[in-house]
C-alpha cells in the first residue's frame, strides 16, 4: 500500500465489531489520519454533529440501535456535503440501491483490502499531503 499523508484529515469509523474496527485502524496507521469511532448509528450521528472537522465517514451498514443506512440519512440532514462510505459484507443490487438512496456516496465490500482503503481515502479526501 502506497502511504499518503492524510494527517490533515479526520475520519469517523462507525463500526460495532471490534476486530473490524481494529483492522481499519491498523491499516490507516501510517497515513496519519485522525480517527473517531462510533459503535452504533446513533453515536455516528452525534459525533458528526459534535466534530465538524470530520471529513469522511466509513459506515458499517448493520449496527445496533440504528443501522448505518438510517444514520447516513440523518448525517446528510446535518451535513449534506460529508461523504459517507458504506462498509458492507452484503453487496447486492438491492443493498447498494438502499445505500445510495439513503445518501451513501460510495461503498467498500468486506473483506476490505488495504489498497481499497487507500484508494477510497484518495478519492474522497481533498487535502492529503504529498
Amino acid at each position: 500500500m502506497n502511504d499518503i499523508d492524510f494527517s490533515n484529515n479526520t475520519l469517523l469509523i462507525a463500526e460495532d465489531n471490534e476486530s473490524n474496527f481494529n483492522y481499519l485502524r491498523i491499516s490507516l496507521r501510517k497515513t496519519g489520519i485522525k480517527i473517531h469511532r462510533a459503535v452504533n448509528g446513533q453515536e455516528a450521528v452525534e459525533l458528526c454533529e459534535k466534530y465538524p472537522e470530520i471529513d469522511l465517514v466509513f459506515m458499517d451498514g448493520m449496527m445496533p440501535s440504528m443501522t448505518g443506512y438510517d444514520a447516513t440519512r440523518l448525517i446528510h440532514e446535518l451535513r449534506p456535503d460529508l461523504p459517507v462510505i458504506l462498509i458492507t459484507a452484503f453487496v447486492s443490487p438491492a443493498s447498494l440501491h438502499e445505500a445510495y438512496s439513503t445518501g451513501c456516496n460510495d461503498y467498500l465490500a468486506k473483506p476490505i483490502g488495504p489498497d481499497a482503503i487507500m484508494s477510497t481515502l484518495t478519492k474522497w479526501l481533498k487535502s492529503p499531503k504529498a
